[in-house]
């Protein structure tokens, strides 16, 4: 596994996480409603109590339901710990930029020339500077896995 390029996926992919558990938020929400007992009609039910022309497939929506439900918690488990990570290596005396680096250039797709301005260091530094941050950010988030590649 590189850590160093994984670290790099979960900033990368930090905003579509977030969309993923929107969408999720939307997909609990509809197969909650199909789900949910409805009125009975003595006009849309035929002789063995299933609705006409639609079958209710009610198992299959609960199981749907259900891993909906998990990849929800597993995806706000995950934006929790890159969140953690990320205030874990600003804590340190000197590196309280780490954080706001790391965000602007992976998530917010920034180049290094408005970064550099942003921060007042020279894009030079700010590219050496950047490699080490992303090392920490891999060793904080994968530990000695990432140790040990580094």
């Amino acid at each position: 596994m590189n850590c160093i390029r994984e670290a790099e996926n979960y900033l990368r992919y930090y905003r579509e996480l977030y969309q993923s558990i929107k969408h999720a938020n939307y997909m609990i929400a509809k197969l909650s409603w199909q789900t949910a007992p409805k009125e009975i009609s003595a006009v849309s039910m035929d002789v063995t109590g299933i609705r006409a022309g639609k079958p209710c497939n009610t198992l299959n929506q609960m199981y749907e339901l259900q891993m909906w439900k998990k990849m929800k918690d597993a995806t706000i488990e995950e934006i929790d710990k890159v969140e953690s990570v990320l205030s874990i290596i600003s804590q340190n005396e000197g590196c309280e930029r780490y954080r706001d680096i790391l965000f602007m250039y992976y998530v917010e797709k920034k180049s290094m020339t408005y970064i550099a301005e942003e921060v007042q260091y020279t894009e030079r530094h700010l590219w050496r500077l950047k490699k080490e941050i992303i090392k920490k950010f891999a060793v904080a988030l994968f530990g000695v896995t990432a140790l040990q590649a580094v």
